[in-house]
């Protein structure tokens, strides 16, 4: 198996971090969008993408660990009951989401200061954030992971938000107003598969 994609895309690291966590033998390249070996086997042309054993593409960071998870039985991301499944996936958009406007807002900033967008794009980039963090916050509540007593696909992609967090938007601070969601990161930080793939710092 081989994962494509750059050590710094936050939705690459979801996709590690669920591998990790599996324990599954797989090979990654660091490389771009722009990458022969991606646009070969991506028609989006966007990391992650993933290649099974076979030479199968699957593109997506939530497909590809809905695969992931399928090839072994044991520790289970993906709750199998329908709510608890549902319920995971909804943690995972609530995740995706941050890291989509933290994104945004980050590529936004490396532009010269004339060329970004209004005040109004910004408010509602950040109000994406905002909501995103306070929903996990309220959800999580005192319990020792996202969904309860196990780790699932809720906290992988948690963690990975709350991580891209840090790392794109270090002025913001996040943990203020948000202590069971720094709990849950403290506990997801020190494990090895969120220790491991933690991207070099630049």
């Amino acid at each position: 198996m081989k994962l494509l994609g750059g050590s710094g895309s936050p939705y690459v690291r979801k996709v590690r971090i669920a591998l990790a966590e599996k324990k599954l033998a797989y090979e990654h390249v660091v490389t771009g969008p722009a990458s022969p070996e991606v646009t070969q086997a991506n028609p989006l042309a966007k990391i992650p993408t993933f290649l099974c054993d076979d030479g199968t593409p699957l593109y997506d960071s939530s497909v590809i660990i809905e695969y992931v998870d399928s090839l072994n039985a044991s520790p289970r991301l993906i709750p199998e009951v329908f709510a608890d499944r549902i319920d995971a996936k909804r943690w995972e958009a609530l995740s995706d989401g941050i890291m989509d406007a933290t994104v945004a807002i980050s590529h936004e900033d490396r532009l010269p200061e004339a060329q970004r967008k209004d005040a109004d794009w910004y408010a509602k980039q950040q109000k994406k954030v905002d909501g995103g963090l306070a929903q996990m916050e309220k959800d999580v509540g005192t319990k020792p992971f996202c969904k309860g007593e196990a780790l699932t696909l809720a906290d992988v992609a948690c963690g990975t938000s709350l991580g891209y967090l840090d790392r794109a938007l270090p002025k913001f601070e996040w943990r203020k107003g948000h202590p069971n969601l720094d709990r849950l990161y403290q506990k997801l930080s020190a494990r090895e598969s969120f220790a491991t793939t933690l991207p070099p710092k630049t």
